[in-house]
């Protein structure tokens, strides 16, 4: 008989490992062949309205449609249950047509201006054409990276472009110890796709793990045309973005459109158990995965290895941050007091009311009472 901490252990190890009926058949559409397509499925028992909030969550519903009629299968299907993932399809398609033309523009200004750039994430992989129909993927803006050198550059390029940041960005005039992933996401009143310019691929505590170091070699071509990295590197960021900036590593998260993006693309090199097995990150990425039996690998593990990975992780990325986080604001906050009159004047206006609010006599006299 098991103790209760044993018990508790099980059950914490066990988490996601049941997978619903809706999630099954989801599977089986993106992933299996027509004949394999309700194998283990009664579709009576499915609820059709949790399977497109399912798909809806992990933005999956064109390429849903889209498998369900490459495969011929719509007629197995309720018929409002086709109709409305079929407008999404048809939605998202028309949308992913005008994002290319917008990215092609885009690039057209940036070369005009001699910025070397590299598109990212969704638009990288429709450029690559990694998918068979680019209504399948779901994409927010269009991302790409720069050199550290061209960030002012851009930023001005940009605006006189009539791309504006459209929320209240961070105070401008600070200085920073760090550059930051990306510059503020901006929005052009006539176009329809928001851009993101990346100086970076993860956040400043993460990039000893994978960096823009290794685009470098890319931008060292004269070529004016749309540029994607390769689909090894696509490959990695897709799968370090998931686990470390999604936090899929500490929270046993999975994304189905993550998972779509590395089934399409087909990286038989990266793909094999050696490869794997070497990174901690790409390996948990298919553990988390495994019970959906997608990939034909095995990897040997054991719960005890990976749960120690990832404590050993996390409290030196903890470490790491509480450092980073508290060398920047102190470095940020006396660099600011000499050299932004904005910084002192909001310094001077917190001292004022802090003295007229008597807060920090309050305080001093507290200190310094026996």
């Amino acid at each position: 008989m098991e103790t209760p901490i044993a018990e508790t252990i099980r059950q914490i190890l066990m988490v996601g490992v049941v997978i619903s009926i809706e999630e099954k058949l989801l599977v089986n559409i993106l992933y299996r062949s027509e004949r394999e397509l309700l194998n283990g499925i009664i579709l009576n028992n499915v609820n059709f309205e949790n399977l497109i909030k399912l798909a809806s969550r992990h933005l999956m519903l064109p390429a849903l449609f889209y498998n369900i009629n490459k495969k011929n299968a719509s007629h197995l299907f309720p018929k409002d249950f086709i109709a409305c993932i079929k407008d999404i399809y048809t939605i998202n398609k028309a949308r992913n047509e005008v994002l290319l033309s917008e990215a092609k523009e885009l690039s057209e200004l940036l070369f005009e201006n001699n910025i070397k750039h590299i598109f990212l994430k969704g638009t990288a992989l429709l450029l690559a054409n990694v998918f068979e129909d680019i209504g399948e993927r779901m994409i927010g803006d269009i991302d790409f990276i720069i050199q550290h050198k061209d960030e002012k550059n851009i930023e001005i390029i940009l605006e006189q472009s009539n791309y504006v940041v459209k929320t209240t960005a961070l105070y401008r005039g600070s200085i920073r110890v760090f550059k930051p992933k990306h510059l503020a996401r901006r929005n052009n009143i006539n176009k329809i796709i928001a851009v993101e310019p990346h100086l970076e691929l993860l956040a400043p505590g993460w990039r000893g793990t994978f960096n823009s170091k290794k685009l470098i070699s890319t931008f060292q071509g004269e070529t004016k045309t749309l540029k994607s990295p390769s689909k090894s590197f696509l490959f990695d960021h897709c799968i370090y973005a998931l686990q470390i900036a999604d936090n899929g590593f500490f929270n046993s998260y999975h994304s189905h459109r993550s998972i779509y993006d590395i089934y399409k693309l087909n990286c038989k090199t990266s793909l094999t158990v050696k490869n794997i097995k070497k990174n901690i990150y790409i390996k948990h990425f298919f553990l988390t995965i495994a019970k959906f039996k997608i990939f034909d690998m095995y990897i040997k593990t054991s719960y005890l290895d990976l749960y120690y990975d990832k404590l050993f992780r996390g409290v030196r990325r903890f470490s790491l941050i509480l450092i980073l986080r508290n060398t920047n604001t102190i470095l940020k906050n006396i660099v600011n007091l000499f050299f932004s009159s904005k910084y002192r004047e909001g310094v001077s206006t917190k001292i004022i009311n802090h003295y007229r609010n008597k807060t920090l006599l309050k305080w001093l006299t507290k200190l310094l009472q026996p």
